[in-house]
């Protein structure tokens, strides 16, 4: 008799063990709502390209350029875009301004004559 009171005791004791992890968490309806699906996002370049007649290019002036750095990338002199864009003052120019870049060809109106050398 005590061998079968020890394990009806136990049987007890584990059933109420079970009910006890299962109803866990469980008792609010808040935690038995299913959770949104996680959402990621990806970052997404675009780029944007527009027709500019042949000779006639604009840039738009950002934080942190110079005229230098500017005429470096386009492949053309300081000068000739203060000479295109009438700048008073090639050092007082401001981001978000916007600039037209020559086209990188010199114009001459007569061919200079080839040097000659006597001798």
């Amino acid at each position: 008799m005590i061998g079968r009171g020890a394990r009806g005791t136990t049987g007890v004791a584990s059933i109420v063990m079970l009910l006890a992890i299962a109803g866990c968490g469980t008792t609010d309806k808040a935690s038995r709502e299913t959770l949104p699906p996680i959402r990621t996002t990806t970052a997404v370049t675009t780029t944007t390209s527009s027709t500019v007649p042949a000779g006639q290019r604009f840039y738009v002036i950002q934080s942190g350029d110079t005229l230098g750095t500017i005429a470096t990338g386009f492949g053309v002199t300081v000068q000739s875009i203060v000479d295109i864009n009438g700048l008073a003052n090639p050092d007082d120019i401001q981001a978000g301004q916007t600039i037209e870049i020559p086209s990188g060809l010199t114009v001459v109106a007569e061919i200079p004559a080839p040097a000659t050398t006597v001798g």
